[in-house]
């Protein structure tokens, strides 16, 4: 009988042991949940306050910009709030500059040469900022902390952003610990490689720059492109539209050039609530149908195609994958509600 009970005392230690280990593992499972969930949390919030501070703060620094192979120095000077100005200044290689106000941007070449075009509203100058506009972006991308790190002397927040699928890309980011300002950005592709990377060498947060750093050294002829100038909002459903977008990306935004005399021109901008993708319809003279281009220079994709006498034009920073499927299911939408789709080379 001793001989007995000792046998069996150390089985049941060991069912004990089990146990214990087993109720260990589930209270880690249990608090490590609510952990996750308010570190992805905390870094949408950042990601909305980083918008916040790159266009209501005052500032002026210098950053590189690392692209399709090549390593451009640029000089920031930006004036934030309700009346946003800033100007970039190209420190090596041609002398070029841009400037903006609100949507409106001159860009002043070498010869003092100067075009003038708009952009989207809430776009700057700055390169390779996300742009967070809605709370469900989990449902596309796994957000999160990343640690700390220091950048252009100030210490940053970290965090990551990988998408859940081939139709985005992935975002690291730096953000200053106080003003949440944008110090660091880099875009990477599926396998995690650098596409393109912007960041900050020198920067002064809350140096209000003065009048003569927000104009242009000097200016000759101004010509306009006529790229978004002056458009309007679309009082109606736009006349084309894209029957089968990636998951997650919706019309946001569907405008219209007031200079054009064309009932179809029009500006789709499709949005998953960080990137989005362009598509512009226009008039084409002459016969091009048939013919299709795509190109690509860092993460910004395009594909362009003329069918029926109009040109159509997609671009974004996305992969050539989420460009392709936008182009492939553009369709003319009649006023009976019919819709034709456009073969676009494929």
């Amino acid at each position: 009988m001793l001989a007995s009970g000792l046998a069996t005392k150390p089985a049941g230690g060991r069912s004990r042991k089990r146990f214990l280990v087993g109720m260990l593992l589930v209270i880690s499972l249990i608090a490590a949940a609510p952990s996750e969930a308010d570190d992805a949390q905390d870094a949408q919030k950042l990601l909305f306050s980083m918008a916040n501070a790159i266009h209501n703060l005052d500032y002026q620094g210098s950053f590189t910009y690392q692209h399709s192979g090549r390593t451009d120095t640029l000089r920031v000077f930006h004036a934030g709030g309700a009346n946003e100005r800033e100007r970039l200044v190209s420190l090596n290689g041609p002398s070029r500059e841009l400037v903006r106000s609100g949507s409106s941007v001159m860009c002043v070449g070498p010869d003092g040469s100067a075009v003038s075009y708009s952009i989207s509203r809430g776009k700057g100058l700055l390169p390779l900022v996300p742009a967070a506009t809605t709370s469900s972006l989990d449902q596309h991308y796994e957000i999160r902390m990343a640690g700390s790190d220091r950048v252009a002397g100030y210490l940053a927040d970290v965090i990551e952003v990988h998408p859940r699928d081939g139709f985005r890309y992935g975002y690291r980011i730096w953000l200053e610990r106080d003003s949440h300002m944008l110090l660091r950005s880099m875009v990477v592709d599926q396998r995690n490689q650098m596409l393109e990377q912007f960041m900050f060498v020198a920067l002064e947060i809350g140096r209000t720059p003065s009048d003569t750093d927000l104009v242009p050294r000097q200016t000759g002829s101004l010509t306009s492109d006529g790229s978004g100038e002056n458009e309007i909002e679309l009082r109606k459903s736009p006349d084309f539209r894209v029957s089968a977008a990636p998951p997650g990306f919706t019309l946001i935004s569907a405008r219209r050039p007031s200079r054009s005399s064309s009932a179809t021109s029009e500006h789709l901008v499709f949005s998953d609530g960080l990137a989005s993708v362009s598509v512009y319809i226009e008039a084409q003279a002459g016969n091009l149908s048939g013919l299709t281009t795509l190109a690509g220079r860092g993460s910004l994709n395009l594909q362009v195609f003329f069918r029926d006498g109009m040109q159509f034009t997609v671009l974004g920073d996305v992969p050539i994958a989420t460009v392709s499927s936008i182009a492939g299911s553009i369709e003319r939408v009649s006023g009976n509600g019919a819709q034709k789709q456009f073969d676009h080379g494929k």
